[in-house]
Order: structure tokens, then C-alpha cells, then sequence
């Protein structure tokens, strides 16, 4: 694993330093490795594929004007969603209290084999819609560290980089979300939701 991370450092800083030389071929490079992976952690954490692509444009927009900053000692993942966090913090928390967010759609759609028991696909599928709305509800901090974790795979100490914490503060935001949606979870089952 760990030769894996340097190889995709090594990638990654030698794409950027190439950028900067002026070669925009490398820059497209560093979208599409990384465009995918901002649209889906974006999606989930404005639960809106239309503002995560939006948001994720302005992130790339960012870090192609600020790629001279790019210190190549870290890693270029963890900077470019530490940009992608403050953009959305910026840019997205302005209108989010505006937009009503429809969690149910934000569900995906489960195996075909489901379709004979539509009673227990419904169910399934209000369950995780209830989970998505548990998720988003959480305080900013720890949705964030937690979605890092769970759905980007980073680890303890890429999280503190992003967020700029400890690794042990990160583990301990994800330690605490967990908790806070398995009791509110819990809660919602004993009032039969």
C-alpha cells in the first residue's frame, strides 16, 4: 500500500511541477484523476450531484490559480480537498439553507432481485434515505471526516492534513459521528419511523 501512495505522490508532483513548466496536458491529467473522487465526495456532502460538479469546477479553477503554492512535502491529494472543503464552505453554505433537500432521491437503486419483494425494496430504500438525511445532519466537522474515511479512504493522519487537526482528533470526529447517527438511528426505530 504504502509503495502505492508514493508512486501516486510521485505522479501527482511530477504532473504538477510539469503544469507549472506550462504543459496544460498535465493539468487535464490531474482532473481526470481527481475529478471523479471530488464529484462523489462533494455529492455526498451536499447530498446534490449538480452542486458537487459546480463546486468541483470552482475547486479546479482554484487550484490551477494557486498551483504555484502546491508544497510537494504533502500530498497533493490532501491538498486539493482541503481546497475542495473550503470552497464548499464558501460557496455552498451560502444557499444551503435556501435549498430543500430530497434524500430519497439521493438513494440508489437497489438490485433487481429486490423488484419481487417490492414491500422490502420501499423499506430498504427509506432506511438508507433516513441514513443519508442522519449523515447530512451531523456537524460539519464530523460529516466531513467522516465521509473522508468511509467513502474516500483516507487515512487517519490525510484527514487531520485536510481538516488541519490531529490524527487522533480525526479519529475521534468519525468515533463521534458514528455514534451520534447510530443513536439518532436507534431513536428513530423505537418511534417506529
Amino acid at each position: 500500500m504504502v509503495g502505492v501512495i508514493t508512486m501516486s505522490k510521485e505522479r501527482d508532483n511530477m504532473l504538477v511541477e510539469s503544469t507549472l513548466k506550462g504543459n496544460i496536458n498535465s493539468f487535464e491529467e490531474l482532473i481526470r484523476l481527481y475529478q471523479g473522487k471530488l464529484i462523489n465526495f462533494l455529492s455526498k456532502m451536499t447530498a446534490s450531484p449538480e452542486d458537487a460538479e459546480e463546486i468541483t469546477q470552482e475547486v479546479f479553477i482554484k487550484v490551477y490559480k494557486n498551483l504555484y503554492k502546491y508544497n510537494n512535502k504533502w500530498s497533493f491529494s490532501t491538498w486539493i480537498y482541503r481546497i475542495a472543503i473550503n470552497t464548499l464552505r464558501s460557496e455552498y453554505r451560502k444557499v444551503k439553507g435556501i435549498k430543500n433537500v430530497d434524500y430519497y432521491t439521493n438513494v440508489p437503486e437497489l438490485p433487481a432481485n429486490f423488484c419481487d419483494y417490492p414491500e422490502i425494496a420501499y423499506e430498504m430504500k427509506e432506511r438508507r434515505g433516513e441514513i443519508i438525511r442522519l449523515i447530512d445532519d451531523l456537524k460539519e466537522d464530523q460529516k466531513t471526516a467522516l465521509l473522508l474515511r468511509c467513502i474516500q479512504d483516507f487515512s487517519f493522519k490525510e484527514i487531520g492534513d485536510i481538516l488541519g487537526i490531529s490524527p487522533e482528533a480525526a479519529k475521534m470526529k468519525i468515533q463521534r459521528a458514528k455514534q451520534s447517527i447510530c443513536r439518532k438511528y436507534e431513536k428513530l426505530e423505537k418511534e417506529g419511523r
